[in-house]
C-alpha cells in the first residue's frame, strides 16, 4: 500500500497514542501503511489502537516485551513500500510532514528534518516552499543529522536499508538509535535537511517520575548503554573523521557534565563503571583530549592510571570550581552558591520556626493560624515570617524576613522548622535535622500536580513542571488534609509517603467561633475596611485559568459578571468583595463603582473575608469547600465549564451533581439567584448537608492546636 511505511512502535503509551495516530490519518500526504508494533504494552494502549479501523494500519501486538530495538527491526521486516519512517508512539506530526519529505527527497536515499519539543509549538495549517529551508549536507557536514540523536524523522529508501543491512542493534536501549543512524549517514554522500518549520514534534513527558522517557532515565541506567554504542561505533566508523569528532564530543560533554555531577553526589556510579570508563576514553583522540581544560585533562591521566580515589577528588574540585565561576555572575547566584556550600552547613537553630503563606506574599492562610495558636502555647520559639515586598502587621512582634534576601538564605538554613502552605524555592535544601510541615491551600476540585496531563503555565514544562513538584514533595515530613477525600488525592498527586495529618484546615478554626464572636468580627472588618454595617456582602472569588496569559508574567482575566447591573438591582441591600487571583488582580476595573465594589485581592487574610459575607459566588476555585463550613449560600458562576473540566485541568468530584448550589451561565443568572436566595437554600439543602458532610467532616475549629501537637509537642500527642 503506497510509497511509504509509517513503522510506530508503542509500549505503555495510553496518553499519547491516540494523537500519534490521529496525526498520521490526517497527513496531507495519504498513499502509505502504518505498521505498528505494540511491545506488551501493559497500559490500554492495546485497548486505544483496537478502536482504529483504517485499512492502512498493521497491527503486531507482542506477548513479551522486546525493547523498541528489535520491535522497530520487525517493522523493517514488515514493510513493503519504497521508504520507510519511523515514529515512537509518543510523538506526532504536522499535517504536512510526509508529503513535504516525499516531494524533496529526489533521488537521494534519505531525507531529513528537524525536530522540535511539542508544547508551544504553533503549527501552520498549510505550507509553501518559502516557509522551510532545504540544504544539503555534505563530508563532515552529515553529521549535522544526528539532531537529537534520534533516528525518527528520516524518510529512508528501503532498499538502501536492505542495501547496507541497517538494523537497531538490539543490545542497546537508550542509544541504539545511533547504531542505525550513523552507518546510513557514512554510506550516504549528501543529505537534504528540511529546517524552519515544524515537521515532527516529540511529544511532552506526562509523567517523568513513573514513567520517563528513555533519556529521561537516571545516569547509571544509560552508561553501560553508552559505553556499549560509543565502543561499537567508534571500532567501525571512528575512521570518518566527523563520525570520530561526534562520538568523542557525546562521551566527552557526558562525562564532563552528567557523569561528573552524579558521581560527586554517588561515588558508586564512577567506581561501578571505572573500568568501562577507562577503556572507552582511551579510545577517545588524543587531540580532542588536548582541547579540554587543564584540570580535566590531568583527571583522564589519572583515570587510565586507575586512580580512583584521585578521579573522584578532580571531578568534586571541578564540579566546585565550576558552581562558584556561573556564582559569580550575579548576586542571587552567589547568595545560593553559598546557602548550599556554607550556610547549610552551620548550627542548626532548635527552636527556630521559619513561616511564610504564598511566597511571602501575605500573612494568612494555615501558616498564621498555626502561629498565632503557637503564640498561646507554653512553647518558645523564635519566629520569622518571610515577605514578599512589605513587612505586615502580625502579632508577637516576630522577626520579619524579606525573601530571598541574604537574611532569608541563612534562616532558611539554620531554621529547625518550615511551615508553609505552598511550595518552597526549588534551590532550598532540606537538611535531614529540618522539620518540613507543609499545610497546602485548598481541597482540591481541579487536578493537581502528577494528575494533571499536560501543564499550560508560561514559563515551564509539563515535564519540568511535575519533576520540580515532586521534588518539592518529597521534602515534606508533614501534610496537613482537610478531609478523607483529600488524603487519597494528595498521596497519590503529590506522591506524598510520610505522615498525613487528617485534622481540617487550621485557616478554617475562626469558621467556628460562637455566633455572637462571628457578628462580632464581621463588623470590625467591616468598619475597618468602610463598608456601611447595614449592607449585605456578595464575595466574588473565582480561580484563575491557566491559559489566560499574555505570556511569562502576563496575565488576564475577563469578568464576566456585570457589575454595573448588580448594583442596579442589588446596590440598595448588598455590595460586592472582589476577590481575584493576585495575578489578575490589577487588571480588573472598577471605576466610578467605589460605593459598590471592594477590590480585596490584596486583602491578608481570605478566612476573615469569608466572615465578612454574606453569600459568596465562585466557579472553580477550592473557596467553596472551606465557606461551606459557615453554611452560607453558595452560587457557582460557570460560564465555561465545559472547557475548564474537559480541556484545561479537569476535576476529581463529579462537580455539577455535588455542588452545594446551583451553576449559572450567565451575570442575569447570578443576579436572579441572589435576588431569590431563600428559594435556593431551601432547593438546596440536601445536597448541601451531603457535601458538607463530605467535605467539612475534619473541621472543630482545633485544626492548629492538633497540628501543634503533633509537630511542634509530639510527646503530648502520645499522652
Amino acid at each position: 500500500m503506497g510509497q511509504i511505511s509509517v513503522i510506530v512502535t508503542v509500549y505503555n503509551k495510553e496518553d499519547y497514542i491516540q494523537k500519534c495516530l490521529d496525526s498520521l490519518l490526517q497527513q496531507s500526504y495519504q498513499d502509505f501503511e502504518i505498521i505498528l508494533i505494540n511491545d506488551a504494552s501493559t497500559d490500554l494502549s492495546k485497548e486505544i489502537i483496537e478502536r482504529y479501523h483504517d485499512p492502512r494500519m498493521s497491527c503486531y501486538h507482542l506477548d513479551t516485551n522486546v525493547g523498541v530495538s528489535k520491535a522497530r527491526n520487525m517493522g523493517i521486516d514488515h514493510a513493503s513500500n519504497e521508504f520507510i519512517y519511523f515514529m515512537d508512539g509518543d510523538d506526532y506530526l504536522a499535517p504536512y510532514t510526509l508529503e513535504l519529505l516525499l516531494s524533496n527527497v529526489g533521488e537521494d536515499h534519505l531525507i531529513g528534518a528537524s525536530i522540535f519539543k511539542a508544547g508551544k509549538i504553533d503549527i501552520p495549517t498549510e505550507i509553501g516552499e518559502d516557509s522551510y529551508h532545504l540544504r544539503r549536507l555534505r563530508g563532515g557536514r552529515k553529521i549535522k543529522a544526528l539532531r537529537r540523536r534520534s533516528a525518527t524523522n528520516f524518510l529512508i529508501r528501503k532498499d538502501f536499508v536492505e542495501w547496507h543491512q541497517l538494523r537497531f542493534d538490539e543490545e542497546a536501549t537508550f542509544y541504539t538509535d545511533l547504531s542505525f543512524s550513523i552507518p546510513a549517514i557514512v554510506n550516504s554522500e549528501e543529505i537534504p535537511m528540511i529546517s524552519g518549520v515544524p515537521t515532527y514534534l516529540k511529544g511532552e513527558c506526562y509523567d517523568p517520575i513513573d514513567h520517563p522517557t528513555l533519556m529521561l532515565h537516571s545516569v547509571e541506567e544509560k552508561l553501560p548503554d553508552l559505553f556499549y554504542i560509543y565502543h561499537k561505533m567508534k571500532l567501525s566508523y571512528g575512521e570518518t573523521k566527523s563520525i570520530s569528532r561526534y562520538l568523542d564530543l557525546l562521551l566527552l560533554n557526558y562525562y564532563s557534565k552528567s557523569i561528573t555531577n552524579k558521581a560527586t553526589k554517588e561515588p558508586s556510579v564512577l567506581f561501578d563503571h571505572f573500568t568501562a570508563l577507562k577503556n572507552c576514553l582511551a579510545l577517545v583522540a588524543p587531540g580532542r583530549i588536548k582541547r579540554r581544560n587543564l584540570v580535566e585533562r590531568r583527571e583522564h591521566r589519572l583515570l587510565q592510571k586507575g586512580k580512583k580515589e584521585a578521579v573522584l577528588k578532580s571531578m568534586k574540585f571541578r564540579v566546585r570550581l565550576r558552581q562558584w565561576r556561573r556564582a559569580l555572575r550575579k548576586k542571587h547566584l552567589l547568595m545560593r552558591q553559598l546557602y548550599r556550600t556554607v550556610l547549610v552547613k552551620m548550627p542548626m537553630k532548635e527552636r527556630k520556626v521559619l513561616l511564610e503563606s504564598f511566597g511571602g506574599k501575605g500573612y494568612s492562610d494555615s501558616p498564621r493560624y498555626i502561629y498565632e495558636e503557637l503564640l498561646k502555647s507554653n512553647q518558645k520559639y523564635d519566629y520569622l515570617w518571610v515577605y514578599d515586598k512589605q513587612k505586615k502587621d502580625i502579632p508577637g512582634n516576630p522577626k520579619q524576613v524579606r525573601r530571598l534576601s541574604p537574611a532569608y538564605y541563612y534562616h532558611l538554613a539554620t531554621a529547625k522548622y518550615w511551615v508553609s502552605n505552598a511550595r518552597m524555592p526549588n534551590f532550598a535544601i532540606k537538611r535531614p535535622e529540618t522539620v518540613y510541615l507543609q499545610t497546602w491551600h485548598g481541597t482540591p476540585l481541579k487536578k493537581l500536580a502528577a494528575d494533571m496531563k499536560e501543564v499550560r503555565m508560561p514559563g515551564t514544562t509539563t515535564e519540568k513542571y511535575k519533576r520540580n513538584f515532586y521534588n518539592e514533595a518529597q521534602k515534606w515530613d508533614y501534610l496537613v488534609s482537610p478531609n478523607d477525600y483529600s488524603t487519597q488525592i494528595f498521596r497519590r498527586a503529590f506522591k506524598f509517603g510520610k505522615e498525613m495529618l487528617d485534622v481540617g484546615y487550621p485557616r478554617n478554626d475562626i469558621l467556628y467561633l460562637p455566633d455572637e464572636e462571628k457578628k462580632s468580627r464581621q463588623q470590625e472588618i467591616k468598619t475597618k475596611l468602610g463598608i456601611p454595617a447595614d449592607k449585605k456582602v456578595i464575595l466574588y472569588a473565582p480561580t484563575w485559568r491557566d491559559d489566560e496569559f499574555h505570556g511569562k508574567g502576563q496575565y488576564k482575566f475577563d469578568l464576566k459578571l456585570d457589575l454595573k447591573k448588580m448594583q442596579e438591582r442589588l446596590g440598595d441591600q448588598y455590595v460586592i468583595a472582589l476577590r481575584m487571583h493576585y495575578l489578575v488582580a490589577e487588571h480588573i476595573d472598577t471605576t466610578d463603582m467605589s460605593d459598590f465594589v471592594y477590590n480585596l485581592s490584596d486583602y491578608g487574610d481570605i478566612a476573615e473575608l469569608y466572615l465578612l459575607s454574606d453569600v459568596l459566588i465562585t466557579d472553580y476555585s477550592s473557596v467553596f469547600f472551606d465557606y461551606a463550613n459557615l453554611r452560607r449560600p453558595i452560587l457557582f458562576f460557570t460560564y465555561d465549564i465545559e472547557k475548564y473540566r474537559d480541556s484545561l485541568r479537569g476535576f476529581y468530584m463529579d462537580f455539577e451533581n455535588e455542588a452545594p448550589g446551583p451553576l449559572l451561565r450567565t451575570s442575569e443568572g447570578v443576579l436572579d439567584a441572589i435576588e431569590n436566595l431563600e428559594r435556593i437554600e431551601i432547593q438546596y439543602e440536601s445536597k448541601f448537608n451531603a457535601f458538607y458532610d463530605k467535605y467539612c467532616h475534619l473541621d472543630d475549629g482545633y485544626a492548629a492546636k492538633k497540628v501543634i501537637n503533633r509537630v511542634f509537642e509530639p510527646e503530648k500527642a502520645e499522652v
